[in-house]
């Protein structure tokens, strides 16, 4: 959910769902993590490596970098959750057949039980593929196998 990514299908209301997140997390007093991805182009500190100005981010909240697709991968976000005694996360963001996928799947084999926001994920249209039949393809897959859907009145499960 970085300024790099302003082609994001359904973008507005993907923040819209993922700030009423944020807000039930933040008054429940429940960590909310913000991984940003670096690359070239989306350098640390860059306008494009930057949150969305209009996303729920407190001082407060936890940030990571990632390298890669994998949320994991040398961030330091599995001993944040190991040592917070987190055994459930809740994942939304972009890009659903990269970021959002890789993180599902490793967090399932580091043994996380994951809840997915359904309607706070996107990505954007690709050669082959509408965004929407990315996200639908995705979805099928991951459902009862990797992770559970959730939406904005479900209950927090942490």
């Amino acid at each position: 959910m970085q300024n790099a990514l302003s082609k994001l299908d359904q973008r507005e209301h993907v923040i819209a769902t993922i700030n009423k997140r944020i807000d039930q997390y933040h008054q429940a007093k429940l960590p909310v993590i913000f991984i940003q991805h670096t690359e070239p182009e989306m350098e640390v500190a860059s306008k494009n490596w930057q949150l969305f100005d209009r996303l729920h981010a407190l001082g407060t909240d936890t940030f990571y970098n990632k390298t890669r697709p994998d949320s994991f991968y040398q961030t330091g976000l599995e001993s944040f959750l190991k040592m917070n005694h987190l055994d459930s996360i809740e994942i939304c963001g972009a890009q659903v057949e990269f970021c959002v996928d890789t993180t599902i799947r490793v967090a399932y084999h580091l043994g996380f039980t994951i809840n997915l926001l359904i309607d706070g994920i996107t990505t954007m249209d690709s050669n082959l593929l509408t965004a929407q039949q990315i996200k639908q393809h995705h979805a099928q897959i991951w459902k009862h196998r990797f992770t559970e859907f959730v939406t904005t009145t479900s209950p927090i499960n942490c």
